[in-house]
């Protein structure tokens, strides 16, 4: 059985909801933040998203914070998904004040490039002298 056959297979086992397989047609770009340091997400961090311009310049498109499970499902509508290159910027100052720790990025800046008809899952994994990221599912 191919990958996808198999998870459709595993969600009619379980009982899970096929309705994600078809939403994720409408899904753009999403995030999930992580403090390696702590070993738990990062609620209520203020992230912007950007997108460059023919110009180069970045218009900004959209302001979120992260949940409680350090995610934000979806940071920009299928409508106004386009190709191109798009930044996310984490504004992790506050949060490290907040924990009363000491950090050399004031923010983190995640640029990638993205085409229509696929999603785009950015972790960031945080600590408070570095940083990771990879593109997720």
């Amino acid at each position: 059985m191919s990958s996808g056959w198999e998870r459709i297979r595993l969600r009619v086992e379980t009982g899970e909801n096929l309705k994600a397989d078809t939403m994720n047609n409408n899904r753009t770009i999403s995030c999930h933040v992580l403090d390696t340091a702590l070993g738990k997400a990062v609620a209520n961090l203020p992230l912007t998203l950007y997108r460059q311009l023919d110009g180069g310049q970045w218009q900004e498109l959209s302001q979120h914070s992260t949940n409680s499970d350090g995610r934000v499902g979806q940071l920009l509508d299928f409508k106004d998904f386009e190709n191109g290159f798009y930044k996310l910027k984490f504004h992790v100052h506050n949060y490290f004040d907040s924990c009363k720790v000491s950090s050399f990025y004031p923010f983190v800046e995640i640029v990638i490039r993205c085409e229509r008809g696929q999603h785009y899952h950015v972790p960031l994994l945080l600590s408070p002298f570095g940083y990771t990221t990879y593109r997720g599912t």
